[in-house]
């Protein structure tokens, strides 16, 4: 008797258990940018997997940023959702890679805001809320082309290692 009760509870703390369902579900226009965050992470030693993440359009009317996360956490144990601005606040490739992974660094790599600055202004990191112009191509170029690609390499070890040196052009 005593041997089928033990049996009973055991089946029923199993089966009373939460299942842990996650979705991917990532449109395929965000998918590359996903995708090029795996693999800057692994180029840089991180090996990461992402099978958690919903990547959506927010429609409301109140949505005044470009994206949002809705959690700030490296552990696997919730759904990660990334809600993008439908009005598509960015203005090229460039800009929505930022955003991306700026997102993916809140809710991949657990990382929070960094508001700090480099010596010469610059944001130090991709972590910097409300910039997605980090190393895209200046929207009004003076006298001539404006490029700060050369930028993107810092900013992407800079996420996936905070304690990044300083590069010579933020000196």
């Amino acid at each position: 008797m005593v041997k089928k009760i033990l049996i009973a509870c055991i089946i029923l703390i199993l089966g009373c258990q939460k299942k842990n369902d996650f979705v991917y579900n990532v449109p395929a226009e965000f998918e590359p940018y996903v995708k090029s965050f795996i693999s800057e992470a692994n180029a840089r030693g991180h090996f990461i997997r992402i099978n958690n993440l919903i990547i959506q359009y927010d429609y409301s009317q109140s949505f005044l940023i470009c994206g949002k996360s809705n959690v700030i956490s490296a552990h696997n144990d919730v759904q990660k959702i990334i809600s993008v601005n439908a009005q598509k606040c960015w203005q090229n490739d460039i800009q929505l890679e930022t955003l991306i992974f700026h997102e993916l660094g809140h809710c991949i790599l657990g990382r929070n805001h960094d508001m700090n600055l480099l010596p010469k202004g610059d944001p130090k990191s991709i972590m910097y809320p409300d910039n997605i112009e980090l190393y895209s191509p200046c929207v009004y170029a003076i006298n001539g082309t404006c490029d700060n690609l050369y930028r993107r390499s810092y900013y992407i070890d800079e996420l996936f290692t905070p304690s990044t040196p300083v590069p010579d052009w933020g000196k």
